[in-house]
Formats: structure tokens, C-alpha cells, sequence
């Protein structure tokens, strides 16, 4: 919990974090490798807003109709930045990924691609409109996600902040070291003072460790989609009065799927998913809840 939500942003992030917790720093190193290893813990460092990089200006959400599942798996050849989720998931649509390019031209492309390799029947694309939040944060005791910080209006670009991708790479999955931050060619304190200032900018959203979900528990993943007339009025109310909410973001609707408006609850059980679900169906046109049924990334 601690390594989510209160990591120091220091040359000694980890020795200051066992300090503040009371702990032996080689207890909690030990105890960190161990959760590693055993896939508890994916990595730990600055969390980057992908609008960031040139790469990657646009982004889309994409359901496919398969029905050989396996097949799916073909979208997995890109790398986890370009299409970072790939899920089974209970509706007529029943795979959806994440992908970003330069331009959604470029974005139709590499699905047109995926949807011959996976043999898909039909497919839609939603184009982000514009992102809410952004953030992954699972409370251990309550048993849901939980946090709070809000997506900036305008990210600007790590090549207009003068480093480079490679830097910016080593940052995002460090060491677990007592000191991460050696780096060739850089002091320690300016590499803090670069961490600093990217989540001062909005360029990383914040420094933090990531957590598998399914391997502490977090078994249910429900997408939220809706129909509104009031989109960001919508999505005002939820960020303000639902912190439970990991991703929330307007897209462009589809003929074939209709909703503007999605969002993402991660939970130990679907009871509180579902609670959720019944109190927006009290504000929204429609609300229906996508379950993920498999991660097809792993």
C-alpha cells in the first residue's frame, strides 16, 4: 500500500519508505524482490503519461468479435506500451485492447491488421476524445481501486523537456536498490530533481510501485460504458464522487456501439462493482458493466 501511495521521491526512495514505515530497510528490500519475483509487484518508478510521447498522440479503444479466442493473442505482438491491455470480456464484443499511434490512420491500420490475423467477424474503434484519469491504485483493505488525482488538461512532450526516451525507459522500472539511481553520466540528486519536475509538468503522473492485480486478489475488472446526453458533466460527477474509478475517459461513439462515456472498477469480488452500477444507472441514459473473463496479454 505504501508503495502505491506514498513512495518518497528522493535518492533514497526505498530506505526512506522502510524508514517511514518503522522497518528494517533489508526487510523491506528482501520483501520487495520476493514480490517481484513472485509477480506481486510488476515494477516501481515514475508513471508516464503516454501523451508524452511523440509516438504515441492519439489513442483508441478497439473491440473485436472472435471466435477463436486464441487467435487474439495475435495482438500481444506489439509491445505493451503501443497496446498495453488485451482482455476476454462478457459482451457481443467480446475482445477489447487498448492501442496508441501517431495518428489514428495509422492506429485503423495496425487494427485492420489484427482483425485478419484474428480472423474477427466485426470490429469498432473509439477513438479518446479526451482522458479524465488515468491512475491504478488497488486499496488493500477496502478491496477496491481507490484514488483520486485527475488527468491534466495539457501534457507536454519529454523531447520539449530536453531528455531523451532512454532516460525516461530507465525511470519507469527502477532498481530495488537502496540507491536507484545511479545512472551513467548523471549525479543522483539531478535525476531526482528530473523526477520531480516530469510529475511537476505532468510528463509522469506519478512515482509509485505497480501491482498485479490478480496475483493480491484483485480477481474482477468491470468497464463501464454509458449513454449520455451531458458527457462531461458526467464524467465531472464521477471523478468528484467516485474515486473507486482507474480510468475514465470520453470517446468517440461508434454506430455499431453507441456509448460515449467508460470507466474501469477493479475489485476482490463483483459486489461492490455492482453497487456502483446501480447508483450511475440513477444519472445516465444506460450503464452496462463489460467483466473482463481472461487477461489474454499474459
Amino acid at each position: 500500500m505504501a508503495l502505491q501511495y506514498n513512495l518518497p521521491i528522493s535518492t533514497t526512495p526505498l530506505e526512506d519508505l522502510a524508514s517511514n514505515l518503522k522497518l528494517d530497510y533489508e526487510e523491506v528490500e528482501k520483501n520487495l524482490k520476493n514480490y517481484k519475483l513472485q509477480g506481486i509487484l510488476k515494477r516501481y518508478g515514475v508513471n508516464f503519461n503516454y501523451r508524452a510521447f511523440s509516438n504515441y498522440k492519439n489513442a483508441a479503444l478497439v473491440g473485436l468479435k472472435v471466435d477463436d479466442v486464441e487467435k487474439a493473442k495475435a495482438i500481444n505482438k506489439f509491445d505493451e506500451v503501443k497496446v498495453k491491455h488485451n482482455f476476454l470480456r462478457s459482451a457481443e464484443f467480446n475482445v477489447w485492447f487498448t492501442i496508441k499511434g501517431r495518428t489514428l490512420e495509422e492506429i485503423e491500420k495496425d487494427v485492420l491488421d489484427v482483425v485478419e490475423e484474428c480472423n474477427a467477424s466485426d470490429y469498432v474503434i473509439l477513438p479518446t476524445k479526451k482522458i479524465y484519469k488515468m491512475d491504478v491504485k488497488y486499496d488493500l483493505i477496502k478491496g477496491i481501486s481507490w484514488s483520486y488525482r485527475a488527468e491534466p488538461e495539457e501534457v507536454p512532450t519529454i523531447e520539449s523537456f530536453g531528455i531523451d526516451e532512454d532516460l525516461a525507459r530507465k525511470l519507469e522500472s527502477l532498481p530495488i536498490a537502496r540507491r536507484p539511481f545511479k545512472f551513467e553520466g548523471y549525479k543522483e540528486e539531478e535525476v531526482v530533481s528530473i523526477v520531480e519536475e516530469l510529475i511537476k509538468v505532468g510528463i509522469g503522473r506519478d512515482f509509485s510501485g505497480i501491482l498485479n492485480e490478480r496475483k493480491i486478489g484483485f480477481n474482477e475488472n468491470g468497464m463501464f460504458v454509458l449513454k449520455t446526453k451531458d458527457p462531461e458533466k458526467i464524467a465531472k460527477k464521477l471523478l468528484k464522487d467516485y474515486p473507486q474509478i482507474t480510468h475514465l475517459v470520453e470517446r468517440v461513439p461508434s454506430k455499431k456501439w453507441n456509448y460515449s462515456l467508460y470507466f474501469v472498477v477493479h475489485a476482490v469480488s463483483k459486489d461492490p462493482i455492482e453497487k456502483i452500477r446501480i447508483e450511475v444507472e440513477s444519472f445516465v441514459d444506460e450503464v452496462r458493466v463489460i467483466y473482463s473473463l481472461k487477461n489474454l496479454r499474459v
